[in-house]
């Protein structure tokens, strides 16, 4: 009997590029992976971290915050988007046109049930 062995396609930050804008996706080691719309619980937590932290840093001058979805390019096989993200001051150079790029200095995620492995281990690991 026969086995076949199918490869797994390693993704680029190119291919990234050309998936549909109506839906999200992080490519993470080479894997392309969709990130479904969050749930209203979510949306909460977030929006309330996100009024705290943007007041503390607009009003202490400490750079700048952004949400997802917003792209954080950190290399040609890894394109993720945090829930929330800071990028000091000192390191404003790393927000390019289209995406920021490298790892930001504070990456909040979120966690659900559905991407908990995903945040805690996989995410954690290209950020350090």
């Amino acid at each position: 009997m026969a086995t076949s062995i199918i490869e797994k396609k390693k993704y680029t930050y190119e291919d990234y590029l050309k998936t549909p804008d109506d839906v999200r996706y992080e490519l993470i080691e080479g894997e392309l992976l969709m990130t479904p719309s969050p749930v209203p619980r979510h949306q909460r937590i977030s929006r309330k971290i996100e009024f705290i932290l943007e007041e503390f840093v607009t009003n202490n001058d400490l750079g700048e915050i952004f949400y997802a979805p917003c792209d954080v390019h950190l290399d040609n096989e890894n394109v993720v988007q945090p829930d929330i993200l800071f990028i000091s001051k000192e390191r404003l150079n790393i927000i390019g046109e289209k995406n920021i790029q490298a790892a930001p200095d504070l990456a909040i995620e979120i966690l659900s049930e559905s991407s908990a492995y995903r945040d805690l281990v996989q995410k954690k690991k290209l950020y350090t």
